[in-house]
């Protein structure tokens, strides 16, 4: 029985395709498949209250449909997986993401926690996270923009080519 599975791009891009083609097939010749799904929303983030070493005021989030992402900033440029409590057209809504291990967090992983509310004046986030580093980030917060993605593959989507 062959099984596959959906990981993000950014694991594979870490490492070279030979060496990425032995890690990722099993001994009966089951592989590993990565992809993205299709691109659901993109949102723009501009922090008023942001984390001190990480201090982009604006950053870009493209969603895919089986749970991926890709987050670009003017320091930030990685991927992961995410799990939504709500839809991204509820009044709030929530979003919990976990990057794969990048150069952006010392090659290690991070959860991050975004609460969305959309009122009339200006939608505004909530941000926490927690890095596996063993530091602590202070709450963020800011506001934020959503519109369609259009982008079907994010990898050459960076902060320098916009």
């Amino acid at each position: 029985m062959k099984t596959t599975a959906m990981v993000t791009t950014s694991l594979l891009m870490l490492m070279s395709s030979v060496h990425a083609e032995g890690l990722t097939t099993s001994a009966e010749g089951n592989k590993l498949t990565v992809g993205f799904g299709q691109p659901t929303i993109k949102q723009v983030l501009h922090y008023r209250k942001m984390y001190d070493k990480k201090p982009f005021p604006d950053a870009e989030i493209y969603y895919y449909d089986n749970g991926t992402y890709k987050i670009i900033s003017q320091g930030e440029n990685h991927y992961g997986v995410y799990v939504m409590q709500g839809r991204f057209d509820d009044e709030t809504f929530t979003v919990r993401f976990i990057s794969l291990p990048s150069s952006d967090w010392g090659n290690k992983t991070a959860f991050h926690q975004l609460t969305f509310i959309r009122n009339e004046k200006q939608n505004v986030f909530i941000q926490n996270a927690i890095v596996d580093t063993g530091e602590a980030i202070a709450q963020q917060n800011g506001t934020y923009t959503q519109e369609k993605n259009s982008v079907t593959n994010p990898v050459s989507t960076s902060w320098e080519n916009k």
